[in-house]
């Protein structure tokens, strides 16, 4: 348990390694090109991992000098850590937040106010953690996004610090405590990329390891190489990290067992020294180390620029021209605030009070956070308009969630959910995706009436086509199991009608795959999508056999401007309501859309006899044209596609005679 020396003598913890700044300076501008040019530069979030070890080495190595010479307070760690973080990141919320009073809506901005809230706490991460899911808004349209990272951070020195000391104290064997706390993260996280990628992306106990990496690098700094091998070591890094630049995806499952290469190459450029070849040449040029030194407010200031200009185009991507001029406004946002605020408070005479006031600001800017939060983005901003509510447009984009309802009983098989209603002798299983799955809240509302006579089951995935043999990519690869799922229900329970739905004109995207008598086929071609209902084909006798009478759900109708974040308009000083947002569109439109795959279901119908639905009626009525709007000005859908839990429950009426 005792050593004579716990910690090592510290020697040149104090001394500057500008071949480190020019580490972050490849870490930021690979995130920053990531986030501007996502197409080119597809694996550049392995910035913030880079960032993670640089950090773990850096505060490691100061603490274990401090701790080792009996001059540790925590008191002075944290008021470093404050003048380090707090200075740019309070210019930042109240930038952002005071942007959003003029461009976001209420329901926009109300969820603006929780980040910044959680992100002045440093718990973005958990935030973002809990909002996870099929139907959270795009990444793109979260300003606050990428405070996740500094929340990890800021975790890990909450709780490292504290146990360092203690180990100090207990006279323990430091080395044995990285390794263990090093390989029990690392476990974690390889375990959740299997289970569940949110857990392991925003969770900090499946991150930790990054930062121990660094910290073990800090601890076992003093390892004698020859010039050659530390050059060889830092060209290795330098490969590891361009080799996860250029060939990682977005669709990758990361961090999991990926995230080694990245941190690898970063603890082999800081291990390699400011003297080897790569170091001392590239990493410590002026030019790379000046990016280095403003890299944590250019970290801060690109998202939200980037960020707001997806809100402002309405989810679509910056064009070249735009992204690149965001870059440079990053860039100079990032210098003046290194050079007028971060420096001065970092390093200027009044450090004690300096650190005091942007405390209290960052403190301040939380509350002002919860404040807009709390009062739901503060509808009353807008005033109101003749039949239409802007506060009922902002709630319609929140009203959408791939979840059960109240009274379901639910398991969760990996990526497909068998939720249950519990009424009545007859058996109802409806299967399918997320179109499905919306119309769970009538069977609800026929529970709660106690008009329910079925036993009415739900066997449900995001994206999951009720079709054997569909091959997807990333997370939708587990809908697989979904048909397997249905069949084994079907037969356990004597089934006796089964219902299935899907977005159909959504199976055909590049890189899907049908497999189908020993083949795999394309599903953006015409013999891949015969494939497809071939197999629906099959699948329907299937349960046929098993005495379970069939129903095949038509398209439903979607559009654009049924989206209810297309019901406004953009521009940089704010937004306004669309001219043709009343407008019904032509039920013509909306059927010519799903005429090719409606015809295919129907031929499935003919050859097995199953029956097909249809709620274009109870969605659009018997006019010429659909609305967007139902009662009070309440917008039907929440997106283009899924409707609003509240228009379900008393408008859509064609399964009723299944269920009642």
């Amino acid at each position: 348990m005792g050593m004579t020396k716990p910690f090592p003598s510290p020697q040149a913890t104090d001394h500057y390694r500008p071949d480190i700044d020019g580490l972050r300076a490849f870490a930021v501008l690979a995130v920053v090109l990531y986030h501007a040019f996502p197409k080119e530069v597809r694996g550049g979030y392995v910035g913030v991992d880079i960032f993670f070890v640089i950090s773990g080495f850096l505060i490691s190595s100061i603490l274990f000098a401090e701790i080792a010479e009996h001059r540790f307070s925590v008191t002075t760690f944290y008021a470093r850590r404050i003048r380090r973080i707090f200075p740019a990141l309070a210019v930042c919320l109240a930038a952002v937040l005071a942007y959003g009073f003029v461009s976001l809506t209420p329901s926009e901005l109300a969820q603006l106010g929780k980040h910044v809230f959680f992100g002045a706490g440093f718990l973005s991460n958990i935030a973002l953690w809990s909002e996870s899911g099929y139907f959270d808004s795009a990444a793109s349209l979260k300003p606050l996004l990428h405070l996740w990272s500094l929340g990890i951070e800021e975790q890990f020195y909450i709780l490292w610090p504290v146990l360092l000391w203690m180990a100090f104290r207990m006279k323990a064997r430091v080395g044995r405590l990285l390794a263990v706390l090093f390989l029990a993260s690392f476990a974690i996280n390889v375990a959740l990329s299997i289970t569940n990628i949110s857990d392991d992306f925003y969770l900090p106990v499946s991150r930790f390891w990054e930062l121990l990496a660094g910290a073990g690098l800090a601890w076992r700094r003093r390892i004698v190489l020859t010039p050659l091998v530390r050059s060889w070591i830092s060209f290795a890094g330098l490969a590891a990290l361009l080799t996860s630049v250029a060939l990682f995806t977005p669709d990758i499952r990361f961090p999991g067992w990926p995230a080694l290469l990245p941190v690898a190459g970063a603890v082999a450029i800081i291990l390699a020294g400011p003297e080897a070849t790569l170091n001392r040449i590239v990493f410590s040029n002026r030019a790379v180390v000046f990016v280095g030194l403003i890299s944590y407010p250019l970290y801060l200031w690109h998202w939200p620029l980037i960020s707001y200009a997806y809100v402002i185009r309405l989810g679509k991507v910056p064009t070249p021209l735009m992204a690149t001029a965001l870059v440079a406004a990053s860039f100079l946002l990032a210098w003046a605030t290194y050079r007028f605020i971060e420096y001065p408070i970092r390093f200027g005479t009044h450090r004690h009070r300096g650190t005091q006031i942007v405390a209290a600001c960052v403190a301040v800017l939380g509350a002002c956070g919860l404040a807009v939060w709390i009062n739901n983005g503060f509808p009353e901003r807008f005033p109101a308009l003749p039949g239409i509510d802007m506060r009922k447009i902002g709630d319609a984009k929140l009203d959408a969630d791939f979840k059960p309802t109240k009274g379901m009983k639910v398991l969760d098989h990996d990526w497909t959910l068998v939720a249950h209603l519990r009424h009545g002798e007859r058996k109802v299983a409806l299967s399918g995706d997320s179109l499905l799955f919306h119309y769970g809240p009538r069977v609800q509302q026929l529970a709660d009436e106690g008009q329910l006579a079925a036993n009415t089951y739900f066997v449900t995935g995001p994206r999951c086509a009720p079709v054997p043999g569909l091959i997807q990519r990333d997370k939708f690869a587990r809908c697989a199991g979904l048909p397997g799922i249905l069949v084994d229900l079907v037969q356990r329970e004597k089934v006796q009608s089964v219902v299935l739905g899907a977005a159909w004109t959504g199976y055909s995207d590049e890189g899907m795959l049908i497999e189908r008598e020993g083949k795999r086929l394309p599903l953006n071609t015409k013999e891949g999508m015969d494939a497809f209902y071939a197999n629906l084909e099959d699948y329907v006798r299937l349960l046929q056999g098993e005495g379970a009478n069939v129903y095949l759900v038509l398209g439903a109708p979607g559009h654009h401007r049924f989206n209810p974040g297309e019901m406004v308009t953009r521009s940089l000083t704010g937004f306004q309501i669309a001219p043709d947002v009343e407008k019904a569109i032509p039920i013509a439109d909306l059927q010519a859309i799903h005429a090719a795959v409606d015809a295919k279901l129907r031929t499935v119908g003919e050859h097995t006899g199953a029956t097909l639905l249809d709620s274009f009626p109870d969605i659009c009525g018997s006019g010429d044209g659909c609305l967007p709007f139902f009662g009070a000005g309440e917008p039907k859908f929440s997106d283009n596609t899924h409707l609003r839990p509240v228009f379900v429950r008393e408008h859509l009426r064609f399964l009723d005679p299944l269920l009642k």
